[in-house]
């Protein structure tokens, strides 16, 4: 896939791939919530859920790498998932154990979709 992307000026990428990330993250959200015995949000507060989360995992990235040296397993996957839950949580206005399990939901939806995207690619090239 990162064969694919190559071909392509990074800018046309970002500006088409992240909006459909975005897209797709919301409509994974709302699978999640349904998979999770949640009631789920409607589309667009899922797609303001979603940005949330990606700004706030952006910035919590950037804070581990500028302030942790040698950052470990609670800083590079702990943190990122609690932010995550936490925020679905606030949003979808459920507690934190069905937050942490509509997290883990979304997170093996978009694995089984990239997954399935990856594959799909090597076959056509």
């Amino acid at each position: 896939m990162a064969q694919l992307l190559a071909m392509f000026d990074p800018t046309l990428v970002f500006l088409v791939l992240v909006p459909a990330a975005l897209f797709i993250s919301a409509w994974a959200l709302q699978m999640a919530c349904a998979f999770a015995a949640v009631e789920p949000p409607d589309y667009w507060q899922s797609l303001l859920c979603m940005f949330l989360v990606v700004v706030a995992n952006v910035l919590l990235r950037f804070w581990v790498n500028v302030s942790i040296l040698e950052p470990g397993l609670g800083s590079q996957v702990l943190g990122p998932v609690a932010m995550t839950a936490g925020i679905i949580a606030i949003m979808v206005r459920t507690g934190p154990f069905s937050a942490l399990m509509v997290t883990i939901c979304e997170g093996g939806i978009c694995a089984v979709l990239f997954i399935g995207f990856s594959m799909l690619m090597s076959v056509v090239m």
